[in-house]
């Protein structure tokens, strides 16, 4: 039982982050109308949320060299759930930004401990497959969410109100947490010994990282009000686009949790960045709503289990994986995530058109493509190297 309970604290970590992020697409219009602002303007609000998960990933970098990762999970979650209160207990502008960025770093924390915990107690495909796992709850927290998410707005709840939902799960967590032992594999004074090293590949895979989750947070950010702009659709629609990039996303990171276990990871990555950009590519050249509907599967199937699939390849870099690593490359998603809505939100304003963000997605994603090729040959170079050496 305790064994189940470290796998759920492992892997739960995304779906709660999953709860916070992809509902934004659908409240970013009940946020305009609640405090009487433009939807550019509303969604570039949630910019605090996305830059608090990127200081969440700093703070990872030195947090858990000073704390114990049970007594961060179990205080983090705690933190999430007042924090979400406080959304509903001082409706300003002021707290709304507050509160976002301070449940966007407890969030991200969680996720770099969840991560972490991973690293330590699984090698290899092992590791492979519960980071991709990871990504499986993320994508079901997406098809979760969304539909709860329409629900609550079409029924007139506060916009709010799915965040309500997951500050509850954060506090089962946290019980689950407390309950649980967690054997760290490495205390502070040991891991200290343990030096982190780096090579142009994790590097590199970083840079990549960053560009793909500025693509795909603004994909989800602006897709239902690419619905609604070009196919006039209606709150039920593009809760059911979002929910069918999800449903694909969930299927594949399924799919993907049993293809790594089989694999090389730069393979799998290869093969799932190329399906999200034929996605995308048909979402804006379809000329019926019901072929973007379609579509949106692709897209989503594509971003199933590629952020952890990146993850797993940073780490493939180097021999002795530190929290720092993981640290790392989850800043470098981090910042792609920050600057996602400010970004996106910039393109529709310049050009008046939600589309313009999602060509300029697919541009990101047609380069991420090419550096994950780029690396995949240097992977390949390193590998033939240590042979000759050995």
């Amino acid at each position: 039982m305790n064994q189940v309970k470290v796998i759920a604290v492992c892997v739960l970590a995304s779906f709660v982050m999953s709860g916070f992020l992809n509902p934004i697409g659908l409240i970013s219009g009940p946020v305009a109308d609640f405090f009487n602002i433009s939807i550019t303007v509303a969604v570039a609000r949630f910019g605090y949320f996305t830059f608090g998960v990127f200081a969440g990933y700093i703070v990872s970098f030195c947090i858990f060299d000073y704390m114990r990762l049970k007594t961060v999970v179990v205080a983090g979650y705690l933190l999430i759930a007042a924090s979400v209160g406080g959304l509903y207990a001082f409706p300003s502008a002021f707290a709304l930004a507050a509160f976002l960025f301070v449940i966007g770093l407890f969030a991200s924390v969680q996720v770099c401990a969840a991560s972490t915990l991973v690293s330590w107690l699984w090698q290899g495909k092992p590791r492979q497959t519960m980071l991709i796992a990871q990504d499986a709850m993320f994508n079901g927290g997406g098809i979760v969410f969304t539909a709860l998410t329409t629900w609550f707005l079409t029924a007139n709840y506060h916009w709010a109100s799915p965040y309500l939902l997951v500050a509850a799960i954060t506090l089962v967590i946290s019980v689950v947490a407390l309950t649980t032992k967690i054997e760290e594999q490495r205390d502070a004074a040991v891991e200290e010994d343990i030096e982190t090293r780096w090579n142009p590949g994790i590097l590199a895979v970083g840079l990549s990282i960053l560009l793909f989750m500025t693509s795909k947070i603004s994909v989800f950010i602006w897709a239902p009000q690419f619905a609604e702009q070009m196919f006039d659709a209606s709150v039920e629609q593009s809760g059911r686009l979002l929910t069918n990039i999800f449903i694909g996303a969930f299927t594949g990171s399924l799919i993907g949790t049993y293809v790594v276990s089989r694999v090389r990871i730069e393979f799998f990555l290869i093969g799932m960045l190329a399906l999200g950009a034929t996605g995308l590519w048909l979402m804006l050249g379809a000329e019926q709503l019901d072929h973007v509907l379609l579509a949106a599967y692709l897209v989503g199937g594509s971003i199933g289990a590629t952020f952890n699939g990146y993850t797993a390849f940073g780490l493939s870099f180097v021999s002795t994986p530190t929290h720092k690593h993981v640290a790392y490359l989850l800043l470098a998603g981090g910042i792609g995530s920050a600057v996602a809505p400010w970004f996106s939100s910039q393109i529709v304003d310049s050009s008046g058109a939600v589309q313009s963000a999602l060509y300029a997605c697919l541009a990101i994603q047609a380069f991420v493509l090419f550096t994950v090729l780029l690396l995949a040959l240097y992977m390949r170079r390193l590998v033939s190297y240590s042979s000759v050496e050995s």
